[in-house]
């Protein structure tokens, strides 16, 4: 209810600032204008085409980012000797902002999908990579200490300590990545000429449609707020085996 109130208060605010004429109809159309815009663009197989580009460079790049990050993670995590040797390259290359980069790959790649799905791979494989990594060091040295004295074979180390301790934080990276995943997506069609929700943003605001352009921001912010939801309803089914860390 706490919610769901914060959200009333919003829309009030935001529908009074329109009505009192404080800012032009251009810059913030009311919301009865922006939300009237969503029975015509559900209906619309543009929309729906945009809706699909955004979150097919989103998902191939988060997946790509997964599938690297995550092994990486873990493999510099488990041994102290990789994790030093890494670091100062991973420091390098995760301060650069991927897109302050993006000249660099509309030069390289054109502006293509794959170009769209490596920025979003650049930008979701470090919050994975290091998540996956403070995972894997998150056993505790009681317990690593007990392994080496029983000399525990390194597969079944993995699969039975380390794999179970790191999941929590593998997790969270995973949740962290997949709402940067569609953000960068739609930063990236908004600053080239890729098809997407960015993109059909753009072309409203040229064409003058301020509340078209504002009900695609609202699509945006919806879709970032189901993958967070998912993501969540996802750990904790596959984290019910992990104790609650409070108590109510």
């Amino acid at each position: 209810m706490l919610q769901l109130s914060a959200v009333l208060a919003v829309l009030l605010i935001w529908a009074a600032l329109a009505a009192a004429g404080l800012v032009s109809a251009t810059a913030l159309p009311g919301p009865t204008a922006v939300f009237g815009q969503f029975p015509q663009l559900f209906g619309d197989p543009v929309y729906w085409q945009a809706v699909g580009d955004t979150l097919d460079g989103a998902v191939t790049g988060f997946v790509a980012a997964a599938v690297i990050g995550v092994p990486l993670g873990l493999v510099t995590g488990t041994y102290a000797a990789a994790e030093q040797s890494s670091r100062l390259l991973v420091d390098v290359l995760r301060s650069f902002p991927v897109i302050a980069l993006l000249p660099v790959f509309l030069l390289v790649l054109g502006s293509t999908p794959t170009m769209k799905t490596t920025v979003v791979l650049l930008a979701c494989v470090f919050p994975v990579f290091l998540q996956a990594q403070y995972g894997a060091r998150s056993v505790t040295p009681m317990i690593a200490e007990t392994m080496d004295s029983y000399r525990v074979p390194r597969l079944l180390r993995f699969r039975k300590v380390i794999l179970p301790s790191a999941t929590p934080s593998v997790m969270t990276g995973l949740r962290l990545a997949a709402t940067t995943s569609v953000l960068v997506a739609i930063g990236v069609e908004v600053l080239t000429t890729l098809p997407g929700i960015g993109h059909e943003v753009v072309q409203a605001q040229q064409g003058g449609a301020a509340s078209r352009a504002y009900a695609y921001i609202i699509t945006a912010g919806a879709i970032g707020y189901s993958i967070n939801l998912l993501s969540t309803i996802a750990e904790r089914r596959l984290l019910r085996w992990r104790p609650p860390t409070h108590t109510d």
